[in-house]
């Protein structure tokens, strides 16, 4: 059976100081492996003993070694674009001093998230929880993400259950949005949940996180283990406010973000929709401050860009605005509003 050289052997090779690989026969090299060989600036070599020279299976210097196919099939398959930038770990935004913007998604197609991606959002967070998209559309929404080469994919999950959590960390979610967080204990079951032993008890298996498996070798790297698994709780109830100081203790070694949605907590008070009612305003700013004093970034739902602006000028460091589906109705009524009263047609 034919050897195969995957991301992982490449990096065990280069942290060893090997620079040319040079085996007997010729190897199998996944995509990923190419791309980590052309990123490291390494060679394959085959040598098989027999007092020829030996042939270069990979040189990174050219495409020359690459098979090309004549009849413009599938002959350079293999061959990753190096024109694409590589994101940072989502993890470098969320912790930085950056304002992060997004927006919700309600649309379960690819398409949506593909065409979003384009417009300057820092992220997109799928909503899994209001709109029925799972966990196979979730995985397309984040690949056609993935066309925007910037932009990161959050999802929020429909529940606090090891399904959702693990699942969607699985199928390649840049962070993940828990709601309904309402006590200490709900942390301590996120913890289990999302965080690979020794700090949770996550499973680890060839996902397409880990690239189907190329990859999964990073895992014994105990010390970055979860570096990639950004959870950010969402804090939207009385039971949460009730909590804060419990729940940010709790939060404080794998959480880096909290996230306050007004409309339910507005809801949960009874005040549902007083947006300025000073009981709802002074508890969200109380939260606001607890969050900074414990060193954690906080977000918060807007209900379009003038109110995400004054959110940041509060002292916010993300906001969610909307979902595309509103922030496209509000144009539409707008637009229709005005063309119908230019040509004299009703409202």
């Amino acid at each position: 059976m034919q050897n195969i050289l995957t991301q992982s052997d490449i990096r065990a090779y280069h942290q060893r100081g090997v620079k040319v690989i040079t085996l007997p026969e010729a190897p199998l090299l996944t995509d990923c492996a190419r791309d980590e060989l052309k990123r490291l600036g390494m060679q394959v070599l085959v040598d098989n003993g027999a007092g020829m020279a030996a042939q270069p299976i990979f040189a990174p210097a050219g495409p020359a070694s690459v098979p090309q196919s004549p009849s413009g099939g599938y002959g350079n398959a293999g061959v990753p674009d190096f024109s694409k930038p590589i994101r940072a770990p989502f993890r470098e935004a969320i912790c930085s001093d950056r304002k992060l913007i997004g927006t919700f998604v309600a649309t379960p197609h690819p398409i949506m998230t593909e065409y979003l991606g384009h417009f300057g959002f820092d992220f997109l967070c799928i909503d899994a929880e209001h709109n029925a998209i799972h966990l196979a559309e979730l995985q397309k929404m984040l690949q056609g993400l993935q066309a925007s080469r910037v932009t990161y994919g959050m999802v929020r999950v429909p529940t606090l259950s090891y399904e959702h959590v693990s699942g969607a960390l699985d199928i390649g979610a840049d962070a993940l949005l828990i709601p309904q967080i309402r006590t200490a204990d709900d942390i301590k079951r996120l913890r289990e949940y999302s965080q690979y032993p020794p700090i949770g008890r996550r499973g680890a298996g060839p996902s397409r996180l880990w690239e189907y498996g190329d990859t999964i070798g990073a895992l014994a790297d105990q010390q970055n283990r979860n570096y990639t698994t950004n959870i950010v709780v969402q804090l939207e109830t009385v039971s949460a406010v009730e909590n804060i100081d419990a729940i940010l203790k709790e939060a404080a070694d794998f959480v880096d973000m909290l996230f306050i949605g007004p409309g339910d907590l507005s809801m949960d008070m009874g005040i549902f929709g007083q947006n300025s009612n000073p009981k709802l305003v002074n508890t969200v700013m109380m939260m606001r401050e607890k969050t900074r004093a414990a060193g954690k970034r906080l977000g918060i739902f807007a209900a379009n860009f003038q109110a995400a602006q004054g959110w940041y000028e509060k002292g916010f460091d993300m906001t969610i605005i909307n979902s595309e589906l509103a922030l496209m109705g509000s144009i539409i009524s707008k637009d229709m509003k005005t063309l119908r009263s230019a040509i004299g047609e009703p409202l």
